[in-house]
């Protein structure tokens, strides 16, 4: 017998992996007596094949498995892929750019068809890689988010969240990304140091700094400290006449600590349509808000003679009208910052207020060991109670970072691909106007309205995600009979 002189794996591994598939020593048994150890695979986006970064947690997830069952236990290993909303939409946005088309052209039909295909192609190929590696998952399990069981638990999950009243659509800032014209979650932002010009300007007695001079249009709040003793001679409410770019502008002093007496010059002017922050306070004092910049990246009418201009290219023209004004104080021309950008999309965030779903994560709706409370305080009871450990421990101080400082969740997104928010809308001949959050499509066609629309938004793809180690269980042959009500 001739044996090779290097081993080929080519040749065995294909083979030997049937083998163990075909055995069944990779299946679960929900109902052995044996002691049940089940992991949930972060199933992997679909966007193309694996990375390092999956090679490696499948690696260690399939020693533990095997560990296991070699222990005796009885093993669920459960499998599965993302649809991965954002990332690709993004990838077929830009194919269709080097196209010489867009989503807007070929319309919404021709975009799923075509991202359907992008995926099952992507989706086989992942799949083929986890085999190859030796993963010992459960396949006959397999799952997909986008599948019809699980699409069916997130329209229940949804429906269930918007009648208890944690769900709700409102208008509130967000991180709107210009280039893929949608939404970003907090998480999905990241940020690049950059270094650029910080001026300092004169509002009237008062002298602010920006990085951002394109924003100040609408500027007609001037923010300090309450415990500032630089400027206590100026009380909250009062108002001053300011010389501002395009003409003279009432300002209003607000008192509010989330003024930084260190910072510049201690004093600021806000933007509350596009900036976090200076929403919150315009929120707290109950201030106007004006919008600035529209949804592309170019600033409006309000801007006066630079209306219509994109934000970079107007910024420097904005400073020179300033310096001729002698409203221009200094300039740092090394001010170092961070700019926020889509980490899928690569577009520069540009905040805006807009009318979206949101989760509220502060309202007392979830019962919780026979009280209500909110889901902020939920998320912080499992880990002091003990129901679940974070290991190592250390990284308990970053949840609770991320916990207590949780904002309401932005889960609509202004991309055709994902699971589409249950939720449709009919007009009365009268002008009334009807709401219908449901697991099914309405089917009451009542004379005197008009037909029902579906909202044309997709949910965040987290929200599929977070539902992913429990609906991944539900039998799909039963998918019909299930409720969460």
């Amino acid at each position: 017998m001739s044996l090779p002189k290097i081993y080929e794996p080519g040749q065995y591994e294909t083979d030997v992996y049937a083998l163990w598939e075909r055995s069944g020593v990779f299946t679960a048994d929900a109902t052995s007596h044996k002691e049940h150890f089940s992991i949930s695979m972060p199933p992997p986006n679909e966007t193309g094949t694996l990375s390092l970064g999956h090679a490696l947690f499948i690696t260690l997830q399939d020693i533990m498995s095997r560990h296991a069952r070699a222990s005796g236990k009885d093993v669920l290993w459960l499998p599965g892929t993302d649809h991965a909303a954002l990332a690709v939409n993004a990838i077929i946005e830009k194919k269709l750019a080097e196209e010489g088309t867009d989503k807007h052209q070929i319309g919404r039909d021709a975009f799923l068809e075509r991202t359907r295909s992008f995926v099952g192609d992507s989706r086989n190929t992942m799949l083929g890689q986890m085999r190859a590696m030796g993963a010992s998952a459960d396949w006959t399990r397999l799952r997909y988010t986008l599948d019809d069981t699980l699409n069916r638990s997130v329209n229940e999950v949804f429906v269930k969240m918007y009648n208890d009243g944690l769900i709700y659509k409102g208008h509130r800032i967000v991180n709107w990304d210009p280039n893929l014209e949608t939404t970003v979650s907090d998480d999905e932002v990241v940020y690049q140091e950059e270094k650029t010009s910080f001026y300092t300007l004169q509002y009237g007695p008062f002298q602010i700094s920006t990085a951002r001079p394109e924003t100040k249009f609408g500027d007609k709040y001037v923010v300090m400290h309450p415990n500032d003793k630089r400027y206590a001679k100026y009380k909250h409410g009062e108002t001053f006449e300011a010389e501002w770019i395009n003409g003279p502008v009432t300002a209003t002093v607000i008192k509010d600590e989330a003024a930084n007496p260190d910072f510049g010059t201690g004093v600021m002017t806000i933007t509350p349509w596009h900036d976090h922050t200076d929403f919150d306070i315009a929120e707290r004092h109950q201030l106007e808000k004006q919008q600035i910049i529209d949804f592309h990246g170019k600033l409006l009418p309000i801007a006066g003679e630079f209306a219509g201009l994109d934000i970079q290219a107007a910024r420097l023209k904005i400073i020179e009208k300033l310096k001729d004004k002698g409203l221009l104080v200094s300039v740092d021309e090394n001010y170092m910052h961070n700019v926020a950008i889509n980490e899928r999309g690569k577009g520069i965030i540009e905040p805006q207020i807009r009318l979206q779903w949101f989760i509220d994560v502060n309202k007392s709706a979830v019962e919780w060991k026979g009280k209500k409370h909110s889901l902020k305080e939920v998320m912080q009871a499992v880990i002091n109670d003990g129901y679940i450990d974070i290991l190592p421990e250390r990284f308990e101080k970053t949840y609770f970072h991320w916990i207590d400082n949780l904002r309401d969740w932005c889960i609509s997104r202004q991309i055709w691909w994902g699971h589409r928010i249950p939720v449709w809308y009919r007009t009365h001949t009268d002008g009334r106007q009807e709401t219908f959050a449901g697991v099914q499509p309405p089917t009451d066609q009542s004379e005197g309205w008009n037909g029902w629309e579906q909202d044309p938004d997709t949910l965040d793809t987290w929200f599929s995600s977070a539902l992913w180690t429990w609906s991944t269980l539900i039998d799909p042959s039963m998918a019909q009979d299930y409720s969460l009500s």
